[in-house]
């Protein structure tokens, strides 16, 4: 269920604070002795290529041979399992190992400089519907959320929809009161060929095309979607991402381009769930 991601979450964060501070580093400097090992706390950290640049490349683990190059991985998604520190021309640079979250013989040691966390800011923590549709339209974390909406062409998306499916009762049943016809669309399957992780594991291409499926065996294919023009959707799709519901883990995600451990905050957070909400606005 997706509540249980909810609490899954809580959870996760209790951890994080029982957790000693190793590894912290400043914003704006970074120590020669910085490093993170994703294998000691919550797994590799998700990037995306942020440079423009037609020379950024991935090299081997010696650093001697150049094996990728970012400008053929648009739409990756990098798992980063560790970061250490380098001195490049007198001044301390952090480097990447990282592999391709879709393949992962794609793989090597790059410059953080070209990279930037995956971050989904999650619904709860928008005040206003222009705002959500802004960071939806905008964020590269969310092209999965963007491609599920393109399923129902005619329905408009809606924040207090996507809200409830983050929230339990009393607050759920007070965002939905002010629609009709409620129906909420749970697209993981809990056996067989899908699991509660598998979507965001996927290159966006294909778990598309699995969704579109699931739409399917619900009983909404193409030509149901295209007839709901009168309903809104909410949609709570998380793709490979930092995915937060509370506004300093969100805040600090984004302070520090690369992994941290800090008091009460270690990337990342895993939200992990895939669900659209339908109502008819009264």
């Amino acid at each position: 269920m997706l509540k249980k991601s909810l609490s899954f979450l809580l959870l996760l964060g209790a951890i994080f604070l029982s957790l000693a501070s190793v590894g912290s580093v400043s914003a704006n400097t970074i120590p020669s002795n910085y490093s993170f090992d994703g294998s000691k706390f919550t797994g590799p950290i998700p990037y995306y290529s942020s440079t423009k640049s037609q020379k950024a490349y991935i090299w081997n683990n010696t650093q001697t041979k150049r094996i990728h190059n970012l400008k053929n991985y648009p739409n990756t998604v990098w798992l980063v399992s560790k970061a250490f520190v380098k001195p490049v021309k007198g001044k301390n640079e952090v480097y990447y190992k990282l592999y391709s979250a879709y393949n992962k013989k794609v793989k090597g040691i790059a410059w953080y400089g070209y990279f930037k966390k995956s971050i989904i800011k999650l619904p709860v923590l928008f005040n206003s519907q222009q705002a959500y549709l802004n960071d939806l339209n905008s964020n590269k974390a969310l092209k999965l959320t963007r491609m599920v909406a393109k399923l129902f062409p005619n329905s408009k998306i809606n924040l207090n929809l996507s809200k409830s499916l983050y929230l339990t009762q009393p607050q759920n049943a007070y965002l939905l009161n002010s629609f009709t016809n409620t129906k909420e669309l749970d697209l993981n399957k809990q056996t067989g060929k899908w699991s509660v992780s598998e979507y965001e594991r996927m290159a966006p291409s294909k778990a598309i095309n699995l969704i579109d499926q699931r739409l399917t065996e619900l009983g909404y294919d193409q030509n149901k979607r295209n007839s709901m023009s009168d309903y809104d959707i909410g949609l709570d799709i998380v793709g490979y991402a930092d995915s937060y519901d509370d506004q300093r883990g969100f805040n600090l995600a984004n302070q520090y381009r690369y992994p941290v451990t800090l008091p009460g905050f270690r990337d990342m957070v895993d939200y992990q769930a895939c669900a659209i909400q339908l109502g008819i606005p009264k």
